[in-house]
């Protein structure tokens, strides 16, 4: 398993984008509106407690990373039901380097968090973060992420400037591939990151795929790699990634398709055959319908006129 797992975590990007520093006084709490992508919030000083949604607080301490699933609200801080409440963008100010700071209280920092958003690089790609759909607190033990990615964490946050935010970015990654190679791998809790990151059958598959998007897939090859019947393999892969196994190569293919047509100057034909398309026009025609741009206008979104 630990092998399908590192060629699952080179092949699936990780990419935190750093946006806010959030400083928490003792007897407040920090809300945080619906966001549409997954949040994560690095605690780099003080305790306290996540809630997410409706469900109970989780405990957090120094050093924990906390995993908030797309499309739900939170809170962190005092979980006392006497604890006062201030929004995020109520104290907010930009400290550098695109770097926001959000405050709740007087401006200490009994808990400091560094937070960041973590997307798809591609709308329509599909990463292991995008399965998760229970929040997540770790535990600073058994996470194996060095306390030194911290204290660079905290050195970045206390002297923002040119260069923090993408050197955060590099921790966060850092941190974040640690947490999944290492601290999830045992963890029981039902969730869909844990479903899919624990089913060595599966895991097999997926990296097949990813690895070899070009390649001649069909739900009898990879249910035979996966050495279980056609039935039962299209059963377990559609519950634990939402989708059926043909589906999650079209959108691996195209996902390589898009990250060629932006770094690359390949023409279409050779990006179509590479992913295993016989020509453009197949290819164009599931681009756009993924994408909504045709490849060529896709490649040309950012250029200026």
């Amino acid at each position: 398993m630990d092998q399908n797992l590192d060629r699952l975590l080179t092949a699936l990007d990780v990419a935190p984008h750093a946006f806010s520093i959030c400083r928490v006084q003792s007897g407040w709490r920090m809300t945080f509106p619906v966001f549409k992508v997954l949040t994560v919030h690095f605690v780099l000083q003080g305790t306290g407690h996540l809630r997410v949604g409706e469900s109970d607080p989780l405990p957090f301490a120094h050093s924990s990373v906390l995993v908030v699933p797309a499309m739900q609200s939170h809170w962190v801080g005092d979980a006392e039901p006497a604890a006062r409440v201030g929004p995020a963008a109520e104290k907010c100010e930009l400290i550098g380097d695109g770097l926001v700071e959000f405050t709740a209280g007087d401006g200490s920092s009994d808990t400091l968090l560094l937070c960041a958003a973590v997307s798809a690089p591609h709308d329509a790609a599909l990463g292991l973060f995008d399965l998760l759909r229970r929040p997540v607190v770790d535990d600073p033990a058994a996470s194996g992420i060095p306390a030194s990615i911290f204290e660079a964490m905290r050195s970045e946050v206390a002297h923002a400037g040119l260069g923090t935010q993408a050197m955060c970015q590099a921790l966060m990654k850092q941190a974040l591939v640690t947490l999944l190679r290492g601290h999830w791998l045992s963890i029981a809790d039902g969730s869909l990151l844990t479903a899919a990151v624990n089913h060595p059958r599966l895991a097999r598959t997926v990296a097949a795929i990813i690895e070899q998007p070009g390649a001649g897939h069909t739900v009898d090859s990879l249910a035979s790699l996966a050495g279980m019947s056609r039935a039962s393999f299209c059963d377990h892969f559609s519950r634990t990634f939402g989708q059926g196994p043909i589906e999650f190569v079209q959108r691996t293919r195209l996902r390589v398709a898009a990250r060629l047509l932006d770094v690359t100057d390949l023409p279409v034909l050779a990006i179509a055959q590479s992913i295993g398309y016989a020509g453009s026009r197949s290819f164009a025609k599931a681009f756009e319908a993924a994408y909504g741009l045709a490849p060529i206008r896709y490649r040309d979104r950012s250029k200026c006129p």
